[in-house]
């Protein structure tokens, strides 16, 4: 792959806010769409506006502003060093939305409007791919708005604390962070000594918080002062026998978003069927009931009800298994049996 990976993300400074070219482009083509259609996305939208607290976030809440306390925290009136928040979680635990809110509602991190424009206290950066230290940090500067020329080897980090300074970011989330931890000791070393170096600048030191696969705790071994420094939040996979009803809470919050009832599901093993066919993540529970929603909607946009079939029919269609009815655990008796999560790439065996 390219070393000239891409990250996206929220910016730093501006002035009122300029309608963005991309999402008026899709809004175009949205109208453009069937009355069925603009209808059941309507539905949809008021559904995907939902975030089902639960345990989990206030401890991510209560680790971050204890996180922050220390980052904020003066030594002989001079700030002190900023440190590392690592929040980790297998694929579809529902790290990115818990990360993005967490950063959206902190009180510390609000935008600040002035006379010259309205100040962002941190940005925030996808990796799909890897990318060379390098392009990490001049992919942080683009997402605070800050110009730069080209750089060498490892000259943007060193401008880095400089330019953030001047946009006002004193936070920088970087999401799929898996995606920059290699096995190679030296590269990871590399970054770790980098976001060290940002954190540590005498002018402006910068927090980072680090989301991804657990994996990424292998990059503060190479470095012991990012060793200490860090704070570490896990997302572990969903135990049913403590959290039946969050699974039931997600459904039912979901739904309602749209008035939308669930009949008697709760009092059967839905919610079971539901956590296994989401692999027991968070995040993929959710997507299972959106997933649901939609199959009813495109059966009927003015649905009332959601039931099994449309799990089943969601679940078929998203394994790309039409007709494989004995590897649905909407469909069979025994779907404790079945491997959890999805079963792409089954196929109807040939012949009658």
């Amino acid at each position: 792959m390219s070393d000239e990976g891409t990250g996206s993300g929220r910016g730093a400074q501006g002035d009122a806010p300029v309608p963005d070219a991309a999402e008026a482009a899709f809004r175009t083509l949205r109208a453009k769409m069937s009355p069925k259609s603009r209808k059941i996305l309507d539905r949809l939208d008021a559904v995907e506006a939902v975030y089902v607290r639960c345990g989990r976030d206030t401890l991510l809440d209560e680790s971050f502003d204890t996180f922050l306390e220390k980052y904020q925290t003066f030594k002989k009136h001079r700030r002190k060093h900023a440190n590392v928040f690592f929040l980790t979680g297998q694929s579809g635990a529902g790290k990115t939305e818990a990360a993005e809110r967490m950063l959206r509602e902190h009180p510390m991190l609000e935008p600040e409007k002035t006379s010259y424009g309205t100040i962002q206290r941190y940005v925030s950066i996808s990796m799909s791919g890897y990318v060379i230290p390098r392009i990490v940090a001049e992919n942080i500067m683009t997402a605070a708005g800050h110009n730069f020329g080209r750089t060498g080897r490892g000259d943007a980090w060193n401008q880095l604390p400089d330019a953030l300074r001047k946009r006002g970011v004193c936070l920088v989330h970087i999401d799929e962070t898996q995606h920059l931890v290699k096995d190679s000791p030296e590269q990871n070393r590399e970054l770790a000594n980098a976001i060290k170096g940002v954190s540590n600048s005498p002018v402006w030191p910068v927090a980072f918080v680090l989301s991804g696969l657990p994996g990424i705790l292998d990059l503060p071994v190479y470095d012991n002062q990012v060793e200490r420094r860090f704070r570490w939040v896990d997302f572990p996979d969903l135990d049913m026998d403590r959290e039946r009803m969050l699974v039931v809470r997600i459904l039912r919050e979901l739904t309602e978003a749209i008035g939308m009832s669930i009949g008697t599901m709760p009092d059967t093993d839905m919610p079971e069927r539901m956590a296994h066919a989401a692999n027991y993540r968070y995040a993929r529970v959710c997507e299972g009931v959106v997933a649901a929603i939609h199959q009813a909607l495109r059966i009927n946009p003015d649905a009332t009800e959601l039931t099994r079939d449309h799990f089943a029919r969601a679940f078929t269609n998203q394994s790309r298994a039409p007709g494989v009815n004995a590897h649905n655990p909407f469909l069979v008796d025994d779907w404790a049996s079945l491997p959890a999560g999805s079963f792409l790439g089954v196929r109807p065996k040939d012949g009658p």
